[in-house]
């Protein structure tokens, strides 16, 4: 069932200040052409985001709106950038001469000399022409080639054999992987009753576990977990086990060590479950990269989250077509096509084919006489959806569900389940709905007046003659003077009283305990009895009103600021060029929100494609960890308890977020930030001017190592910082909330604010 293919080889390279893309070896020969990158950092953002796992919005389960990118589009200007002039050309000849020969066109390509635009989804390559996705045929797949030398072919009796390690550390930022494996399980469940797959998995993987595991004949190795990537070291580490349940970093150059002698083991997968993308650089193409140059013949790495619908597509499709003897260029082709007619049609080119050569890692002898059908596989999701909502796990239960009723609508009872647990677009699930923008009027109608104006009917002045016992026309047009002045007077002070109620309702509703004690809990008490005092350097107050993240920032307008002026010593010297911030924040039992103003002339948005350095480019950032009262002031990071937020400014009035928690770096090593990545739990917006900027957030206490909601008088750790780039990008210079911040100090939480969290700002 292998096709046979023509390899069309092209390589991006440096080329003075940009690129060139070069033909190294083809039907139609060698030639290049110049290659300038078709989108802006902002754009090529904004596709990662559409052709992304749908996010889910601020305290709800349903999706949020994706962004409207054309995809086609998209893919039709990187096209046309890549496979321009001479290029094009040479790509249209070798395509007839392939066809000529009965055979098809393998587009190969080579980016290990601009790491820097390897992170662009070349896998939506779009030519005109041929009018279609080149990665969604056979005829012309796409695969990112490693130098590295050839790996004899296997031959493989079925069943394919594949070991499944999955990892969470305690120290990390926590992965849902029971439920990937609980939906891996489901999804090959009739490839493995078949006989044509057998699935063996290792929870909580320690590099023991995968050492011993290795003596076995395994076929593929399939790993679920975070990933990450060492700026210093350049490369691209999974994160395994200890046995006590901390990380333990395995760079890929130690991984394919280990792989590189068991000779049956041809592939890895590399599945980034939601939450798992540690790093813009993709770090798992880093670890896939250096397990090629070990010798591994194929990879396949997700270069973004994949959502949980793709995740069940994609396995089963994957491993399906793999062990029916497609070779893995046709298997993945495959795999996209099924995911393009799928309801995540845009994750299709999530997937990136790592190769090292031409030759396919396997070569499956027999087929099984029994092939699974549909039914089975149909059997194995409902009993594993079911299985979820006994225990009611609705989140692993929802795509399970989903999937059925996209590939067998009337099987049993799933549209009945699907309507009793699939929460409608903008229903609130397990917590209230966020309070409407116009909360604050409404609330300022319920107060109550001093006085009500009377409302006195107009005169008339139809009679020459006034009536005993009335008053003279002159006298009612006084009174009716004197009337309106009154009641303009009255309106006047409502409106006045109503907008100072407004404009102080966020902090005049901290002092009401009823509402206070509804968002943040009940105030502790001390040993009389008495609530308990704090001593910190700072307080933030309750949010009885939840701010909307909106980018208005009306929310803020009562709250108390606090100044960010101290620069950070330790970086490079510069002029402050009129640099400075305010920040303040409220809480409740869910969150932390923070909102901060930045004066600066020159507003530069941070790399996109490098979240753990966006404190390089314009953005606010926080340590934060529990109180460090006790502490040395040279005691390090706390692993699992202390994190570095930042905010970053991405433009367009937009601002993203990224987290690097505090870890081990290795055994016996010292405490630093792990590089960290994106995380799309927080909610966060800007909005710049010529001024400056401005940024809100919404920061969930979960991901900042919170299991449950913290206690009104509980003391925390705390720095803000405003950061500033130059125009190369750099660092140009910090500061800080702290007037004690050092560069060195970020690393010490006993040097950190004390921060309380109370009823009153």
């Amino acid at each position: 069932m292998s096709r046979e293919y023509l390899d069309f080889d092209l390589a991006l390279t440096p080329e003075g200040q940009g690129y060139a893309a070069r033909v190294e070896s083809s039907p139609a020969g060698q030639v290049s052409a110049p290659f300038t990158p078709p989108f802006t950092d902002d754009e090529l953002f904004d596709f990662k985001v559409a052709v992304g796992p749908p996010r889910v919005a601020t305290r709800r389960l349903a999706p949020a709106p994706r962004r409207d990118v054309g995809i086609e589009d998209y893919g039709r200007r990187l096209a046309d950038a890549l496979l321009s002039g001479d290029v094009a050309r040479a790509f249209r000849d070798s395509l007839a001469t392939a066809a000529a020969q009965d055979k098809d066109l393998r587009l190969r390509l080579r980016l290990d000399k601009v790491p820097e635009i390897a992170t662009v989804p070349w896998e939506y390559l779009y030519d005109t022409r041929l009018d279609r996705f080149l990665t969604l045929s056979q005829d012309t797949p796409i695969v990112r080639l490693i130098a590295s030398a050839d790996r004899p072919v296997i031959d493989i009796q079925p069943p394919l054999r594949v070991l499944v390690m999955s990892a969470s550390p305690t120290d990390m930022p926590k992965l849902e992987v029971d439920r990937e494996l609980q939906l891996l399980r489901a999804t090959t469940g009739d490839l493995v009753k078949s006989g044509q797959l057998e699935v063996v998995v290792f929870e909580h993987a320690t590099l023991t576990q995968l050492h011993r595991a290795l003596l076995d004949d395994y076929h593929a190795f399939h790993f679920i977990g975070h990933g990450g990537f060492d700026r210093h070291e350049q490369t691209g580490f999974l994160a395994l086990e200890n046995d006590d349940g901390t990380a333990k970093l395995v760079s890929g150059k130690n991984l394919g060590t280990l792989l590189h002698d068991a000779r049956h083991l041809q592939l890895a997968v590399l599945n980034a479950c939601e939450g798992s993308m540690t790093s813009g650089r993709n770090s798992f193409s880093g670890v896939g990269q250096a397990l090629v140059h070990q010798g591994l013949p194929a990879v396949v790495a997700m270069q973004t989250e994949i959502s949980d619908r793709a995740a069940l597509v994609f396995s089963h499709e994957f491993y399906w077509f793999l062990s029916r003897g497609l070779s893995i260029d046709a298997a993945i082709c495959e795999v996209r096509k099924a995911m393009a007619v799928s309801a995540d049609a845009s994750e299709w080119g999530t997937a990136v084919l790592l190769r090292s050569g031409s030759a396919q890692p396997f070569n499956i002898t027999e087929l099984v006489r029994r092939t699974p059908n549909r039914q089975d596989r149909i059997e194995s999701l409902y009993s594993a959806a079911q299985g979820a909502l006994a225990s009611e796990d609705t989140s692993t239960a929802l795509p399970l569900l989903q999937q059925i009723a996209a590939e067998s609508p009337d099987y049993a009872d799933v549209t009945e389940i699907l309507e009793r647990v699939q929460p409608e677009p903008g229903d609130a699930t397990d917590t209230p709905t966020d309070t409407p923008a116009h909360a604050p009027e409404d609330l300022r109608t319920e107060l109550p007046t001093d006085e009500q104006a009377e409302q006195v009917a107009p005169p008339t002045e139809s009679a020459t003659q006034v009536p005993s016992g009335t008053r003279h026309p002159a006298a009612s047009r006084l009174l009716g003077v004197r009337t309106s002045i009154w009641t303009l007077g009255a309106l006047a002070a409502i409106v006045v009283a109503g907008w100072l109620v407004w404009r102080h309702l966020p902090t005049l509703l901290q002092r009401l305990e009823p509402v206070v004690a509804m968002a943040c809990g009940s105030h502790p008490t001390d040993s009389t009895g008495m609530p308990a005092k704090a001593t910190t350097d700072l307080a933030v107050g309750c949010a009885a009103l939840t701010p909307t993240v909106d980018g208005s920032f009306d929310d803020w307008r009562s709250v108390p600021v606090q100044p960010i002026d101290t620069p950070v010593s330790g970086y490079e010297p510069s002029p402050r060029n009129g640099q400075r911030g305010t920040w303040h924040a409220l809480w409740d039992n869910e969150a932390l929100f923070l909102h901060a103003v930045v004066t600066d002339s020159s507003v530069r948005p941070v790399d996109v494609n490098d979240p753990p350095h966006w404190y390089y480019g314009d953005a606010v950032s926080f340590e934060i960890g529990p109180d460090s009262t006790g502490m040395a002031t040279t005691d390090p990071l706390r692993p699992r308890q202390d994190f570095f937020v930042m905010l970053g400014v991405l433009g367009d009035d937009r601002a993203g977020a990224a987290v690097r928690p505090a870890g081990r770096q290795s055994a016996g090593g010292g405490v630093d930030w792990f590089s960290g990545g994106t995380e799309g739990r927080i909610t966060a917006v800007s909005r710049s001017g010529d001024e400056g900027y401005e940024i809100e957030a919404r920061v969930p206490w979960s991901v900042i190592g919170h299991a449950g909601s913290p206690t009104r008088g509980q003391h925390l750790a705390m720095n803000v910082t405003i950061s500033d780039a130059a125009k190369d990008g750099k660092l140009r210079m910090m500061l800080s909330s702290n007037p004690q911040a050092t560069r060195s100090n970020q690393l010490h939480p006993a040097t950190w604010q004390s921060v309380a969290l109370t009823e009153r700002s």
